[in-house]
């Protein structure tokens, strides 16, 4: 009996092990001044002055890189190691629907993206205005 308590804490212990280096990960990115993904659209000065300049327009663009969208990792045994902290929604972003979500798998990279609807977003872009 004692056998199973120990094997039974273990397999506990490894699954919250794993949802603490989940949420790490998660927010690896949450500063824009770090994000790889929105410094790839924005310079560090441009973002600096737009922050100081329009609090809206910097929030949006935070909130569109950031939390626009979800993405979750895909177990696969051939995929490749793909950081989900540095997926760019811009190149999903035709994909966007009006009034509800839309999830794509991308088996081949290892994970699943789910762009939030343009009616629940909560700061939208110019081009979700159309």
């Amino acid at each position: 009996m004692n056998y199973l308590k120990k094997l039974l804490f273990f397999f506990l212990a490894v699954f919250f092990a794993n949802k603490i280096v989940a949420q790490n990960t998660s927010t690896k990115y949450t500063n824009p001044y770090t994000n790889p993904v929105i410094l790839s659209h924005y310079p560090v000065q441009e973002l600096q002055q737009i922050e100081t300049q329009d609090s809206v327009k910097f929030n949006s663009i935070v909130y569109y890189y950031t939390q626009s969208f979800l993405i979750e990792a895909i177990v696969c045994d051939e995929c490749p190691t793909t950081d989900i902290n540095t997926v760019d929604v811009s190149t999903f972003e035709y994909l966007r629907k009006r009034s509800e979500r839309h999830s794509r798998d991308f088996y081949k990279y290892g994970y699943k993206i789910t762009l939030l609807s343009i009616d629940e977003l909560k700061y939208k872009l110019p081009i979700h205005n159309q």
